[in-house]
């Protein structure tokens, strides 16, 4: 079925657009489309002396990064259980995310072949429907030639063809 608007709504639509286009443009910032030229680096800078480029540490330092892993034999025993109960957390914590992305997964693909079943019976209910319609509009048909027939021989002067009708139901 195809939706065909109809010109009052239409002209509605239109006439909505034009009133809210002041609206729109009132709201909107007056330098929001125009390009805002370069002016270059500002009048304070970082006087610092940049880090040799060579020098990871050195650079890591003056990026704000001072992390660095340091080897097991050198964790207490305390930080060890800390990063294991941490890494055990996140473990767990992704094993939940696994187990519900496979729930919704499974729900998903319920869904969609509910989904398409449904479409399936609605296409046979509707070729059903089609041919019984073909069906019937052909033994209408047929009734109809014979009714025409009968008259045209009933007129013609054969008086048998003029007994009780025969023709498509009313």
């Amino acid at each position: 079925m195809t939706l065909r608007p109809s010109l009052p709504v239409l002209v509605l639509v239109l006439a909505l657009a034009v009133a809210a286009a002041p609206a729109v443009a009132q709201n909107m910032p007056h330098n929001a489309s125009q390009a805002q030229p370069y002016t270059g680096p500002g009048a304070y800078r970082d006087q610092r002396a940049l880090p040799d480029p060579a020098d990871r540490e050195a650079l890591l330092k003056a990026r704000g990064e001072a992390y660095h892993r340091a080897g097991d034999n050198k964790q207490t025993e305390e930080e060890l259980r800390a990063t294991r109960a941490l890494n055990d957390e996140i473990t767990a914590r992704n094993a939940l995310a696994d187990k519900a992305d496979a729930d919704a997964r499974l729900d998903y693909d319920a869904a969609l072949a509910r989904h398409e079943i449904a479409v399936r019976q609605g296409e046979e209910q509707a070729r059903a429907a089609a041919e019984a319609t073909r069906a019937a509009q052909d033994q209408y048909d047929r009734d109809y030639a014979s009714w025409r027939e009968q008259v045209r021989l009933c007129q013609s002067g054969v008086r048998t063809a003029c007994g009780a009708p025969v023709g498509p139901a009313r």
